[in-house]
């Protein structure tokens, strides 16, 4: 019967050491991501839910670097470093960061002690890119002597992490997702082709135009149907009048 004692006893204090150490560890919360400019702003809003007294709110960025602290009822105390006058702190706990550049990407932690010393973190992946500049068509072309012309369009942009879509006559190519296009036109045809380049921020689109016999431009040389159908009335116009007028 002692034994049995004992061993009871024994379980109750190992399971309330257990809860004990499940209360100070820290919770963690699913993490989101937010997409950024460069020299442009992002909000980091947290998802958890903050408790309305708390003991101490941190950020952290890349879970090394402490960028700012909130004690319950005190300012924010923001720290010195990369992240100095770039940080403002809402009144419901999102953080804003300004002026962004390429190596503010990764990720920031949220970390909420609250009145009981309970810890919850937060992560928040920030990936911040370039706007992407004007995109270039280079061709490559020959023509066949069955009177095809074979060419290959190469969209060029400085720019890096970018996905690339491909139009044909303002029809969407789909699967055509790389950054050249292999194309065969009759001689006598005209086509115009454009790229679209884009990020998860911004997009730019270059063009270029086909005209026979297989030569490029990357200005439309093609004179409009409406225009052409508006010169054609005129030249009728002016003809009727100049019969009457001799007519007459």
């Amino acid at each position: 019967m002692l034994g049995k004692m004992v061993a009871a006893v024994t379980t109750f204090a190992c399971l309330m050491m257990l809860s004990n150490l499940q209360t100070n560890e820290a919770t963690e919360v699913p993490s989101n991501r937010v997409n950024g400019i460069v020299h442009g702003t992002v909000y980091l809003n947290p998802k958890q839910s903050i408790p309305e007294k708390y003991k101490q709110i941190t950020w952290w960025f890349k879970k090394s670097l402490k960028i700012l602290t909130k004690k319950w009822d005190q300012p924010v105390s923001y720290r010195n470093g990369s992240f100095h006058n770039k940080l403002r702190y809402h009144e419901n706990h999102t953080l804003e960061i300004n002026q962004l550049q390429k190596q503010d990407s990764g990720t920031f932690q949220m970390e909420v002690e609250d009145s009981q010393s309970k810890k919850s973190n937060e992560d928040i992946q920030l990936d911040v890119y370039e706007p992407i500049p004007k995109p270039s068509v280079k061709v490559t072309s020959r023509v066949n002597k069955d009177g095809w012309c074979k060419a290959t369009l190469e969209c060029i942009v400085a720019a890096t992490q970018v996905t690339y879509h491909w139009c044909e006559n303002e029809e969407d190519l789909v699967g055509n997702n790389s950054s050249t296009l292999d194309v065969a036109l009759k001689s006598e045809s005209d086509a115009s082709y454009k790229c679209i380049v884009s990020n998860p921020v911004s997009e730019e689109t270059g063009f270029i135009y086909y005209r026979s016999p297989c030569t490029w431009n990357e200005k439309n040389s093609a004179v409009p149907v409406s225009m052409a159908r508006k010169m054609a009335d005129s030249i009728l116009a002016f003809g009727f009048l100049l019969l009457v007028h001799n007519w007459v």
